[in-house]
């Protein structure tokens, strides 16, 4: 293989990073980034990030920041470098699918949780002082959500808590079942 063909497979998977992350309502910018220092040999500061793809500096730094925030980069200091900022990449996909469920997911569930705790109490008050029927039915699909977002919380505590060895063992035995 050419190094002009190995540069093209490379550029095909940033370039597939950068559509990967507009489907997640980031910016493309942040998939280029992630992809060039997926390919790269050692960490990378700002500046180097700025000259390989030619964005600005402030550009790479706010898109570092929220990186960081999903865990799929790590800043890391380098001996002699005084306090430069260097960034690798997350390699560990289960670790970042962990990491966002553990975040976002949890999020959404405490605080439907919370909406769905004070509802029932409001609907059961509802019930109890023989209001119209439309309580006891609200009351019922509010308990059917209680129980999906209940679900829903086992699934994260069970990925999140689960080694990435693990679960990628268990997704290859659910993908094995799912093709018979």
């Amino acid at each position: 293989m050419t190094s002009d063909q190995v540069e093209d497979a490379r550029e095909r998977v940033v370039d597939a990073f950068e559509r990967s992350a507009e489907i997640y309502g980031l910016n493309r910018s942040y998939g280029r980034l992630y992809g060039v220092l997926y390919f790269a040999r050692e960490p990378l500061s700002l500046d180097e990030l700025a000259e390989e793809t030619g964005f600005a500096k402030s550009t790479v730094s706010t898109a570092m920041k929220e990186l960081e925030r999903f865990h799929m980069v790590h800043r890391r200091s380098i001996e002699g470098e005084g306090k430069r900022a260097f960034f690798e990449p997350e390699r560990d996909f289960w670790h970042i699918v962990k990491q966002f469920l553990d975040r976002e997911m949890r999020r959404e569930i405490d605080t439907m949780a919370r909406a769905l705790d004070d509802a029932e109490t409001a609907l059961e008050a509802a019930v109890d002082a023989g209001e119209d029927e439309r309580a006891a039915r609200d009351l019922e699909r509010v308990r059917d959500l209680q129980q999906v977002y209940d679900r829903s919380e086992a699934f994260v505590n069970l990925v999140t808590r689960a080694p990435s060895d693990r679960l990628r063992s268990a997704f290859e035995d659910f993908a094995d079942l799912v093709r018979r």
